[in-house]
């Protein structure tokens, strides 16, 4: 039995040896603990870490003594022996142990309460913060499944955080895209890895009621989250509006840039425009008076389409507040303010922000303006846009019109407003390339005004303008869209045909045309409550057949004008080869009449008029002949109409009153009878400031009395500014210089005309005389001229006598001073001296010079 005791004695110590061997090691574990933690102490905890820390030590040194008594070994341990002393120590042990534990959770306790209270406080100001954010706070799973959502986030995209908790956070707000293409653990390893790389994404999202919308996110990796796993983080900022009006800056910018035309310009710029206020409206308009009181819409962009070229009274509209610079924004109640706006209530429009457009020099031009069917709520640096917008498209307009207005110049007419000789040349390069490509025929026209002249001597070139203006009208009204009309210069135009299959076609057409532009030309023009009529030459050349290249067709064209102008005018002529031969020659005779005089070719012959009754010679006139080195001599019929056309008139007139000059100078040094010389004058001459004083210094050169010289008109050139050419013939008059009126009958004149000039004669014009021996009208006009000229006191001249009988007739009707062939023919100085000194000639024996 004793051994019994002995076993279960030793068993009993077996197991408080090992119950207080673990005690030991695990006070030694916590001891190393608390030491080994000392840098992550704070420091109002450390009073509370060291109770604690030196409490264990305690515990540790109590327990190690207990451990002794029951292994021999660690008898070196009793401090005090194998006393009730050493039971006492370690006794002691455990009881500062106790103490400085339970002071030391004594002093941690307010400490950890404090922390909690704080953290709950922080844990609902973070919600709080959360929750009222104007951001979203989006918190996910690693796989994808969305967590939670704040308020601004379920207003955002039209769900709330019950809908949205559970679901896939790129299936359900990124539909059309992120749901097809995006990897969420993709996503997530990126984030986690790399979070700079995410920090700041951009991206557009669609909304639950369908509108995009763009987020700007933050994202963060949370290792433990809210239950302890791993979470994402999103934060995000919407975008939204900064990104429609970047956009719409960016496509403002490319508009008002890279747009074609400034129409396309506007449109673009407005439509962009609307987007970036999200309006429905906006437009641009600029004043369409001078008197300021309406605007002419250029664009406006009405959400779907696009108006333009409305004209609308300012009078009760926000746009004249907006000139007058009184108002810019009206956020609502616009309707209410402005009740006489047609347009607005036609428009809906509740809400309005416009400001003005000024030119480079600060002047105010126009409006651009949006508007709304809704409250329109506008941030401060949105309506800083709209005023850097306008000073940018008012430059663009301004650079625009600039360049259109340099092209214009550049192209087309100022006047007429038609193609000028660039543009048409142009176009004729284009339509003669098509015409070849596709085997057709082209016809050119080239028009010149007859008379127009006279328009302009009578009314000055502003008049002239007003019917080069009415002509352009005139002659676009009478050709087809497709056709192209030009003023090349002056008064030529130019018209060009195209698009004909067949040669039968292009003729038949190009006729009646033709056709019509004479007969539409030939209708009179008011000007100033005046009547004018002029007339059209035109020339027709046709591709290919007439030329192959532009110079080619001009050249023919303008020759062939010329040829219609040599038939009598008011007509059209078509080109032949012929008519190369007579340009030429025109050509040619221009060029060596331009040097005539210098060359010494120009000469006078003399021709006598003749007072039949008494057989003396009253004076000669003085008639043009040019002696032309090849062609010898070459009559004024020849040459006098190209020299008025080239303005060479002028200075063979003036060598013509020279020489007529001289001529007397040596008669009367000489002793010949012949005391006057008439010379005829142009029209030319006549419109010259300085004739009468060349008249007169002439004359004075070789003391030549004014009276000996008699000045011959036609009775176009009195009609031709009357006005100047009265005042002119008066002034003549006055000095002494006689005026003969020649060639009466065929022109305008009358003899009620006649009594404002001091006419001294009056010629009958050839063309009657003749017809004196045949029955017609010519013997009644004739004795009527006779007779009337009579009554005024004016001597009659009968001129382009060749019969006895035309004397006869003359005689009879009181008609005593004739010129013609009859008494004898043009003849040079020399042989008028012969003729002056013959007492009796052929015609006074009863025969004829002829």
């Amino acid at each position: 039995m004793s051994s019994r005791l002995s076993a279960g004695t030793q068993h009993a110590m077996n197991i408080d040896l090992i119950t207080n061997f673990s005690l030991v090691l695990v006070a030694t574990v916590c001891t190393l603990l608390l030491i080994r933690n000392t840098p992550d102490i704070s420091r109002e905890y450390r009073a509370s870490w060291l109770n604690v820390s030196f409490g264990m030590f305690c515990a540790l040194v109590g327990l190690t003594l207990n451990l002794s008594r029951d292994f021999p070994g660690l008898s070196f341990l009793y401090v005090l022996g194998p006393t009730e002393l050493n039971l006492v120590l370690k006794t002691l042990c455990y009881l500062l142990a106790m103490v400085l534990v339970f002071n030391g959770v004594r002093q941690w306790y307010p400490l950890i309460l404090s922390a909690q209270r704080d953290g709950q406080y922080k844990a609902r100001l973070y919600r709080k913060l959360v929750e009222e954010a104007n951001s979203v706070f989006l918190r996910w799973e690693v796989n994808g499944k969305i967590l939670s959502i704040n308020r601004f986030g379920e207003k955002l995209f039209g769900y709330t955080k019950e809908e949205l908790a559970g679901k896939s956070v790129l299936g359900t707000i990124t539909k059309e895209k992120d749901q097809k293409t995006a990897d969420v653990a993709k996503l997530v390893a990126g984030i986690r890895c790399n979070p700079d790389a995410y920090r700041h994404l951009e991206n557009e999202y669609i909304a639950r009621d369908g509108h995009r919308i763009w987020i700007a996110w933050r994202n963060a990796y949370i290792d433990a989250g809210q239950d302890g796993k791993p979470e994402l983080l999103s934060i995000g900022v919407d975008m939204t509006e900064r990104k429609r009006v970047e956009n719409a800056l960016y496509a403002l910018a490319s508009s008002i840039g890279y747009a074609q035309g400034k129409k396309d310009m506007l449109r673009n710029t407005m439509r962009h425009l609307a987007q970036a206020y999200a309006s429905k409206y906006a437009f641009y308009a600029v004043y369409a008076d001078e008197k300021k009181e309406s605007m002419r819409i250029l664009a406006l962009w009405d959400g779907e389409t696009f108006l333009s070229d409305m004209v609308y009274s300012l009078a009760g509209t926000p746009c004249q507040d907006v000139l007058d610079e009184k108002l810019e924004i009206i956020e609502q109640g616009l309707g209410e303010l402005y009740p006489e706006d047609n347009l607005l209530r036609k428009l809906g429009v509740e809400s309005y922000f416009g400001t003005c457009l000024k030119d480079s020099n600060g002047n105010v031009i126009g409006v651009i303006a949006v508007m709304d069917v809704q409250p329109m709520r506008l941030l401060e640096w949105s309506q800083t846009i709209l005023h850097v917008f306008a000073v940018r498209i008012s430059g663009e307009l301004e650079r625009r019109n600039n360049e259109e207005n340099i092209y214009r110049l550049a192209h087309y007419d100022v006047l007429t407003g038609l193609p000028n000789r660039l543009l048409f040349h142009d176009r004729l390069e284009q339509v003669i390339a098509h015409a070849a490509r596709n085997n057709q025929y082209v016809a050119l026209l080239f028009l010149d005004l007859d008379r127009f002249k006279h328009v302009n001597d009578s009314i000055g070139h502003a008049g002239g303008d007003v019917l080069l203006s009415e002509v352009a009208s005139r002659l676009k009204s009478c050709v087809r869209e497709s056709d192209t009309v030009a003023r090349t210069g002056g008064d030529e135009f130019i018209v060009l045909l195209s698009d004909f299959g067949t040669e039968k076609q292009m003729l038949q057409a190009t006729s009646e045309l033709s056709e019509r532009l004479v007969e539409t030309i030939a209708r009179p023009f008011y000007i100033d409550s005046m009547e004018f009529y002029v007339s059209v030459s035109i020339g027709i050349t046709v591709y290919p057949q007439d030329g192959n290249n532009i110079d080619y067709l001009v050249r023919n064209a303008d020759i062939a004008m010329y040829q219609a102008k040599d038939k009598g005018r008011n007509r059209y002529e078509f080109y032949h080869a012929r008519m190369n031969e007579i340009a030429e020659k025109r050509s040619r005779m221009e060029s060596e009449l331009r040097t005539a005089v210098f060359r010494n070719q120009l000469k006078l012959h003399f021709q006598p008029v003749i007072d039949v009754p008494g057989g003396e010679v009253m004076w000669f006139e003085a008639l043009l002949r040019w002696q032309h080195p090849r062609l010898g001599l070459v009559m004024p019929d020849e040459f006098m109409g190209l020299a008025e056309e080239t303005g060479l008139i002028v200075p063979i007139g003036e060598w013509v009153i020279e020489q007529v000059c001289r001529q007397l100078q040596d008669w009367q040094q000489q002793g010949v009878a012949i005391n006057a010389l008439a010379l005829n004058l142009s029209m030319r001459q006549l419109e010259r400031v300085g004739l009468l004083a060349a008249l007169d210094k002439t004359a004075a050169d070789h003391d030549v009395d004014p009276s000996q010289i008699i000045l011959e008109l036609t009775e176009s050139m009195l009609m031709q500014d009357p006005e100047r050419t009265v005042s002119l013939l008066k002034v003549l008059s006055e000095r002494g210089y006689k005026l003969a009126m020649d060639d009466f009958g065929t022109g305008y004149s009358s003899f009620g005309q006649l009594s404002y000039v001091d006419v001294d004669s009056l010629k009958i014009d050839r063309s009657f005389v003749m017809q004196l021996e045949k029955e017609g009208s010519s013997a009644c006009i004739v004795p009527a001229i006779i007779g009337m000229a009579r009554e005024m006191d004016i001597r009659v001249i009968a001129e382009g006598v060749e019969t006895s009988a035309q004397v006869e007739f003359l005689l009879q009707q009181g008609c005593n001073h004739m010129q013609g062939f009859y008494f004898g023919f043009p003849m040079d100085a020399r042989e008028c001296e012969q003729y002056i000194q013959t007492s009796k000639h052929a015609w006074q024996n009863g025969g004829t010079a002829l």
